[in-house]
């Protein structure tokens, strides 16, 4: 038995729900006045002299954990996720088992799940360089208008997608906007990086799947207005010529898990609505 872990809670104030949830886990665990507990929202404001902990608690969906990743994985903190959402793809509790399983995950020794995040780095005076555990998406930011994007890997040209945008996804990504847009399921903890246009007009309309050493550059070749978005929630404007560079982050999002590995296969056929364990499912004859 190792000692008690140093939790923090971290949720969505816009959930319904989620503040008593939070009331209650707070009273479960006896945190205190140091302890961190606050919204996603001042999460992302507290600077360097948030108060240290080993394990952030967020209480919302994957969007919550998306944002606290941002935080969380430069100073090495492990995620527990408790879903309040819909999906709730990379959550480990759900609502209803919070409190009963809480401690069990605070004082055992369970394994850390390390997935791969990504690294975009726009090239332009004053160069920006962001990290996403989900996606980077460019594309046009204008109704019914396509983007003109160059894309090249590793420095040899590949095509120039004529689409709404380019989605640059990791393995967690792939079943979040990559998914809705056609693209297939990676397993949680490869390493490869997704390379999947959306609705694309002409040419190269297929995902790629491509090895995680890889780097690609996406460069904006219209005149229209395009943004870059990281993650769903960081959205900046793009010029022409102006280019993304993007490739495999060197910081990892971890994840406090207590189901084995092969527990994701029967979590992802649940959350996507495709489980036989119901009295509708008619087998094939």
């Amino acid at each position: 038995m190792s000692k008690w872990r140093s939790p923090g809670v971290v949720y969505n104030p816009q959930i319904p729900g989620t503040q008593d949830l939070v009331k209650q886990i707070v009273g479960h665990l006896g945190l205190g006045d140091d302890s961190l507990v606050c919204t996603i929202q001042e999460l992302e404001n507290l600077g360097e002299d948030s108060p240290k902990v080993d394990v952030l608690i967020t209480v919302g969906g994957d969007g919550t954990i998306l944002r606290a990743v941002h935080v969380a994985a430069p100073r090495g903190m492990a995620i527990l996720g408790i879903n309040m959402g819909r999906v709730g793809f990379m959550t480990e509790l759900s609502a209803e088992n919070a409190l009963h399983d809480l401690e069990k995950y605070l004082k055992n020794d369970l394994w850390i799940e390390e997935r791969t995040m990504l690294q975009a780095r726009i090239e332009r005076a004053g160069e920006q360089t962001y990290h996403a555990l989900n996606e980077v998406v460019v594309g046009s930011s204008a109704v019914s208008r396509m983007s003109w994007l160059g894309v090249t890997i590793e420095g040899e040209p590949l095509t120039t997608y004529r689409a709404d945008s380019v989605i640059v996804a990791t393995a967690t990504g792939s079943t979040g906007y990559a998914l809705s847009a056609g693209g297939p399921v990676l397993y949680p903890r490869s390493r490869d990086i997704l390379l999947l246009p959306v609705a694309q007009h002409f040419g190269m309309s297929k995902a790629l799947v491509l090895p995680s050493t890889s780097k690609i550059e996406l460069t904006v070749m219209s005149s229209g207005p395009t943004t870059i978005g990281i993650d769903g929630f960081i959205d900046l404007e793009l010029k022409q010529g102006e280019r993304v560079a993007v490739e495999i982050s060197p910081r990892v999002a971890r994840f406090l898990r207590a189901h084995p590995p092969n527990h994701y296969f029967a979590a992802l056929t649940r959350r996507l609505g495709l489980e036989h364990g119901n009295d509708n499912y008619q087998p094939r004859s």
